[in-house]
């Protein structure tokens, strides 16, 4: 095969995710969430295949990584901020605080994808901040969980899942979380199982994306101490 068609692709994949994004975006405009949500999810599996096209293919490319940011910003920054900005005025979230928190997660999201093209650190195994498909996703994922959807506390998740896109958390990349021992795989297996029993099986991908949401802050607590520690 061509070497150029070999770099194309990865890039066939973003381009697709970013298809998925400017879909839901058009089908937000006849009330139709749960596609839109379904689609945005799709471009978020779309992501994760282009960045392991690109890695296996040995496929990395300048342009590329552009291609995808700009992909990510539309499928997972400006696609989730409409859906979120619905979804807050369907729990009976006041137009202007609904229209502030929606802007705070797409603004967050592209300092977010900003911060990650420019800091080589992002480049290790840990992302610097929750990744932007990772924050969509797990609003989507809550808004699933039926719990959430007759109630207001969705501008304290939103924010929340916002802070954590521009925060120094660190977040593993996904081959790190794929390499994790078998024994932390059956914990995930059981914590899975106890929430689809206890809530339902709506809240299974949200206690998981949740879970990993979580991580960020417990290694950043978790190492700070380390070095307190040793400097003691």
């Amino acid at each position: 095969m061509p070497r150029q068609l070999v770099i194309m692709i990865p890039s066939v994949a973003t381009i697709s995710s970013l298809i998925c994004g400017v879909l839901a975006i058009m089908v937000l405009a006849d009330n139709n969430f749960l596609l839109a949500a379904l689609l945005i999810l799709l471009g978020s599996i779309l992501d994760v295949l282009d960045g392991q096209l690109a890695a296996r293919l040995d496929a990395i490319s300048d342009i590329g990584k552009e291609l995808d940011s700009l992909a990510d910003m539309v499928t997972f920054g400006v696609a989730p901020t409409i859906l979120i900005y619905h979804l807050l005025l369907i729990v009976g979230v006041d137009t202007f605080v609904a229209m502030s928190t929606s802007l705070a997660f797409v603004v967050a999201g592209a300092y977010r994808l900003a911060r990650f093209n420019t800091m080589p650190s992002d480049r290790g195994g840990f992302f610097r901040g929750l990744p932007i498909p990772m924050a969509s996703v797990l609003l989507i994922t809550a808004s699933f969980w039926q719990h959430w959807v007759v109630n207001i506390w969705w501008t304290v998740a939103v924010v929340s899942v916002s802070y954590l896109m521009i925060s120094p958390f660190p977040y593993p990349k996904s081959t790190r979380v794929l390499n994790l021992p078998p024994l932390v795989w059956a914990g995930l297996a059981i914590i899975a199982v106890t929430c689809w029993l206890v809530a339902g099986w709506q809240a299974v991908p949200f206690s998981l994306f949740l879970l990993y949401a979580l991580t960020g802050p417990t290694l950043y607590l978790f190492s700070t101490a380390r070095n307190k520690l040793s400097q003691a």
